[in-house]
């Protein structure tokens, strides 16, 4: 990357080194500014921009000093906390506006919600006077901060020079304060778990804390969870997203409960309750938005896209049409995955057929979503006749560990998160831009499809791997007759 430009988390920032005569001034020899992007592109654009206005500011500071006849400014540490914060208040507030006529608001508040937050908190008496030496530097480290644009920085000083008040007090039998993110640590390392599970629960920290604040977890309430679930709906989070970080979250509680660093899991017993949002549904592609996707570069031209993993872009869209798979079942078929099955008809005949098999195999990195997941699916012979077997030969011959062996896991080693970045992107282009049809859609197309054709319920809900409770859900099971299957699949099943 350019120098000077950083990543923080997802997002971009500009680090600079403070000139010599001026690290008094700053408090430090490196300074940060947030650049309030995640796009690469648009990183590099402000770069250049940011730079230049910390040259000003430099100057700035260096003009003050002359016209003061040399004279250091007054020390950060003997200005009110008070009067710092409603300058500082008064500043973003304007700010603030500028951003709302801009139409950049939102990016303006996820940039300076911390400060904000810490602002508040010092004006309400949450970061008291005291004549404790740690408590003075931490409310002169968490100001320095909010005047840099410190925010991360300043949550930090924050938080310290509060756990500084609370070591005043007499200490529990739970000992001194742990704070949320700190459990992560802990529970990371107790548990190991993959990239991508360290990441999610590290998220749904930060999360909590920018909407609920930097509770030690010891004080963390039911008020609190519920509390955390009301903001996230309020913004307009799905309830299947909400459920998702509760659920992370009270694995986190969970581990502080069993290990007795607090009495109990506040967050077990809560549920979510919010209804579904038409706006949030995921829908079925209509007919002409197949037409679309399927009128695109990548089946009429032979485009084969880095991004979208070479031939997986041309396949996955059309596997997942014809059987409702997911992406990630798709995207982790072993060659092995894809045979022909000797089974006997309803007379008694011996007949044969191909099928995809879709099972948790630890050995090869394929995981299922749930028991039920776990099957086989008769491959359509519009998906053979299009030339789908070969496909899966080829890779049975070049002994690879996937068929679509192009798709580059994201540094997580999440398999399909890049895949599916270029897919939105793809559609998008194509005209298919309704936030309600993603790649998943496909599978909306294929229950609808296989109603529309008479496939009832129990072969479509064993075909797509949904367990319904009927009998009819073991059809596709990796041990159950697929005659069923294929007798009521094939005949009637066209889109």
């Amino acid at each position: 990357m350019p120098t000077g430009l950083i990543r923080r988390g997802a997002r971009y920032a500009l680090r600079r080194r403070v000139p010599v005569d001026l690290v008094e001034h700053f408090g430090r020899e490196e300074v940060t500014r947030a650049l309030g992007t995640a796009d690469p592109k648009e990183a590099r654009k402000l770069l250049p921009l940011r730079w230049a206005e910390l040259d000003r500011e430099f100057e700035e500071v260096r003009a003050n000093r002359a016209a003061n006849n040399g004279q250091p400014e007054t020390p950060l540490s003997e200005i009110s906390p008070t009067l710092i914060s409603l300058i500082n208040l008064d500043t973003l507030r304007a700010e603030r506006d500028q951003a709302a006529r801009e139409g950049h608001l939102k990016e303006f508040n996820d940039r300076r919600r911390d400060a904000l937050r810490l602002m508040q908190a010092m004006l309400d008496g949450e970061i008291p006077a005291s004549d404790d030496l740690r408590v003075i530097e931490g409310k002169r480290n968490a100001l320095r901060a909010l005047l840099t644009g410190e925010n991360a920085f300043a949550i930090s000083a924050a938080r310290k020079a509060r756990q500084a008040i609370e070591e005043e007090k007499a200490q529990g039998p739970s000992g001194p304060s742990l704070w949320l993110d700190e459990l992560v640590d802990q529970w990371a390392a107790g548990k190991n778990p993959n990239a991508r599970g360290e990441a999610a629960h590290r998220a749904v920290a930060r999360w909590f804390v920018e909407r609920c604040g930097d509770l030690p977890v010891e004080k963390i309430t039911k008020a609190d969870v519920r509390a955390f679930m009301d903001k996230l709906d309020a913004e307009g989070t799905s309830p299947a997203n909400i459920k998702v970080k509760l659920s992370r979250l009270r694995t986190l509680l969970s581990y502080a409960a069993n290990r007795d660093i607090i009495p109990a899991n506040p967050a077990l017993g809560v549920r979510v309750e919010y209804k579904q949002r038409a706006s949030d549904k995921r829908q079925a592609f209509s007919r002409e938005q197949l037409r679309l996707l399927f009128s695109g570069p990548v089946h009429v031209q032979g485009a084969r896209p880095t991004g979208g993993g070479g031939d997986a872009a041309y396949w996955l869209p059309l596997l997942s049409l014809y059987s409702g798979a997911r992406q990630t079942e798709l995207g982790q078929l072993h060659p092995d995955d894809v045979y022909r099955e000797v089974y006997e008809d309803g007379d008694g005949v011996e007949q044969s057929a191909w099928v995809m098999r879709f099972a948790d195999n630890p050995d090869r990195n394929q995981r299922v979503k749930t028991e039920g997941s776990e099957r086989r699916v008769p491959i359509h012979p519009d998906l053979i006749k299009l030339g789908f077997l070969q496909v899966a030969a080829d890779a049975r011959a070049e002994n690879r560990d996937r068929i679509f062996h192009k798709i580059n896991p994201t540094i997580e080693g999440e398999l399909m998160g890049n895949w599916s970045k270029w897919f939105s992107r793809y559609r998008r282009s194509l005209g298919v831009s309704d936030r309600n049809t993603p790649f998943h859609s496909f599978r909306h197309s294929f229950k609808h499809h296989a109603r529309e054709s008479l496939i009832d319920k129990a072969v479509n809900d064993a075909i797509t791997g949904h367990e319904s409770g009927d009998v009819g859900d073991k059809y596709g099971s990796l041990t159950h007759d697929p005659s069923t299957l294929i007798r009521r699949y094939f005949p009637v099943f066209t889109v």
